[in-house]
């Protein structure tokens, strides 16, 4: 293969074909779907560094012949460039929820006056960026992290359950006569509960890691 220029696509279906495999062959060793290497050798994706080792292997071929592709190479750059951003923000996120998180409980026992509705709102939003940003999920897969995640979530839970309703203002609020008033407030309650209780799960287990 050394001196013939090739795209990774080409060498892909060349070597599989070298190699005596189907589409559905190699998808199984990879633990991928046959679309997947279909969309390789047809160039409308590329493998990643997991997986450019793993065909490697499987070919017999060095990963640098593999690589030898200058649109691979663009695209990898690229892809290295979107998450670092990806990085960033949810850094800014992580960090935005931690100091909501700490102005929203300031707001519940009355150490200032701030719109919390407003706060949650925002909570909500910044909590569906760092989910979508967040880049090492594959950490909950060891040593039992997504277990302890959960863990922590309820217990956090159990603790705003008798934290917030501690707070004073909020015992004024359900002497109130009217029942769908009374109900809102429960409500609203709850939704506190479960949003600051997420939010401490995420302070806990979701800082993003430096990236350089």
């Amino acid at each position: 293969m050394e001196g013939v220029p090739m795209s990774i696509s080409e060498k892909i279906k060349q070597c599989r074909k070298q190699k005596n495999l189907t589409q559905k062959d190699l998808a199984d060793e990879l633990h991928l779907s046959r679309k997947t290497i279909s969309g390789w050798e047809n160039g409308r994706g590329y493998p990643d560094i997991k997986s450019i080792t793993q065909l490697s292997d499987i070919f017999g071929i060095s990963v640098d012949d593999l690589l030898r592709d200058d649109n691979l190479l663009e695209h990898y750059a690229d892809q290295d460039k979107r998450s670092l951003l990806a990085n960033k923000i949810a850094q800014i996120t992580y960090y935005l929820i931690l100091a909501l998180t700490i102005v929203s409980y300031g707001t519940i026992f009355n150490l200032w006056y701030i719109n919390n509705t407003i706060i949650l709102l925002i909570l909500v939003v910044l909590i569906s960026i760092l989910f979508s940003k967040y880049s090492n999920w594959e950490s909950f897969k060891k040593h039992k992290k997504l277990l302890r995640a959960v863990l922590s979530t309820i217990f956090f839970l159990f603790l705003n359950t008798i934290i917030i309703p501690s707070n004073i203002s909020f015992f004024k609020l359900i002497k109130v006569p009217d029942h769908a008033e009374k109900l809102g407030i429960i409500t609203g309650m709850f939704l506190v509960t479960i949003i600051l209780s997420i939010c401490l799960t995420i302070i806990l287990f979701l800082h993003p890691q430096n990236k350089k």
